[in-house]
């Protein structure tokens, strides 16, 4: 059985904690469900034909054995997308407005209206997890949590697929929404190996701030 690796300790990781993670769920709900936040403008309500990100979501679905779970799935617009392709996927997401947009643009697919700690408390197990942008606003500890948390719920070789934003050095940088962090690549690498996974595809560009990770859940890990 695989071991899990020492939880990281250097500066990086202990740069942005929180005493409250939950109170910190709470309030990055709370922004995106404000009424005065255009939020469907921001976040977009559908996937456009040239939208860049297909190229990388869509070969990952495909490769993907099994349901997929879509958490922070926002508007739902990357689930019910993939939906559409004929993917057996659902939607996780905390935020009152947006699972309230997403259940009604999107009818006939699951949308749990919870956070990715209640995942901790789900025994079902996916084939797939897509992360896109949906942990960018924990600090290094809730993310950390986070990842063991989605570890738990894929079956050994699963799949996941997130992204974030990178920069230098892990910094907090201020988000039209909330506040939002900037994880070096290696660092978020780290991150994810501690979590049980192994890092399988990554790809950043030093002229954005736009990441992605692609990573398998690690058999046997406890």
């Amino acid at each position: 059985m695989t071991q899990r690796p020492e939880a990281p300790t250097d500066a990086v990781f202990t740069a942005a904690r929180t005493s409250d993670p939950v109170a910190s769920i709470h309030r990055v709900a709370d922004a995106y469900g404000s009424p005065e936040v255009d939020i469907e403008g921001i976040l977009g309500a559908e996937i456009s034909p040239d939208d860049p990100d297909r190229a990388v979501i869509e070969p990952w679905a495909a490769a993907v054995d099994g349901p997929i779970l879509d958490v922070g799935a926002g508007t739902g617009r990357w689930t019910g997308h993939l939906a559409r392709l004929g993917h057996t996927v659902e939607g996780l997401e905390p935020s009152d407005r947006l699972i309230t947009i997403a259940r009604a643009r999107h009818l006939a697919v699951v949308f749990h209206h919870d956070s990715i700690d209640d995942l901790a408390r789900c025994e079902t197990r996916w084939g797939g997890i897509l992360a896109w942008y949906s942990t960018i606003h924990m600090s290094s500890e809730e993310l950390l949590h986070a990842l063991a948390t989605l570890r738990t719920r894929l079956g050994d070789g699963g799949s996941l697929l997130m992204s974030f934003f990178a920069g230098p050095r892990l910094e907090a940088f201020d988000h039209p929404i909330a506040a939002a962090y900037r994880w070096p690549m290696n660092k978020m690498v780290e991150a994810l190996t501690h979590a049980g996974f192994e890092v399988i595809g990554q790809r950043s560009n030093p002229r954005t701030p736009h990441a992605y990770i692609t990573a398998r859940a690690t058999p046997g890990f406890s």
